[in-house]
C-alpha cells in the first residue's frame, strides 16, 4: 500500500512540474507585446490560481479534485488554443515565436492529463478511503 502511494505523489509531482512549465508559457504568451488581447493575462491568473487550489485538494486527497482538475485544464487548453487562433487571424505575419509558447503550454497541459487521468496509483490515492487507510 505504501508503495502505490508513493507513486501517486510521485505522479502529483511530475503533474505539478507540467502544469507549472505550461503556466510560464501561457505567462510569456500573454504580456507579449504582439498580443493584442489583454483577456489573455486574466486567462493565465485563473489558471494559475484555480489549478494551484486542485493541486492543493488533490495533495489532500479530496477525491472530486482529479476530475475538477482535468475539466480545468480542457477548458483552459480551449481558451488558450481560442486566443491563439484570434491572434494570429488578426496579424498579417505568422507570428511564429508567439504562437509556439500557446502552442507548448497547450500541449504541457495535454501531457498533464496523461497522469491525471490514466493513473491507476493516483486513482486509488484520491479514491475513497477504507477503514484502515489514512
Amino acid at each position: 500500500m505504501a508503495h502505490r502511494k508513493i507513486r501517486a505523489r510521485i505522479w502529483l509531482g511530475v503533474t505539478l512540474l507540467l502544469i507549472t512549465g505550461a503556466h510560464y508559457f501561457f505567462y510569456k504568451f500573454s504580456i507579449d507585446r504582439l498580443n493584442s488581447y489583454p483577456v489573455s493575462r486574466g486567462l493565465t491568473f485563473g489558471c494559475v490560481l484555480w489549478t494551484t487550489v486542485l493541486f492543493g485538494a488533490m495533495w489532500l486527497r479530496y477525491t472530486w479534485s482529479r476530475y475538477v482538475m482535468i475539466t480545468m485544464i480542457c477548458l483552459g487548453m480551449a481558451g488558450f488554443g481560442l486566443l491563439a487562433l484570434l491572434v494570429r487571424s488578426e496579424s498579417v505575419n505568422p507570428l511564429p515565436e508567439l504562437m509556439k509558447l500557446a502552442v507548448y503550454g497547450i500541449v504541457l497541459y495535454a501531457v498533464a492529463l496523461v497522469p491525471l487521468s490514466a493513473s491507476s496509483s493516483l486513482r486509488h490515492f484520491l479514491g475513497p478511503k477504507t477503514a484502515g487507510e489514512r
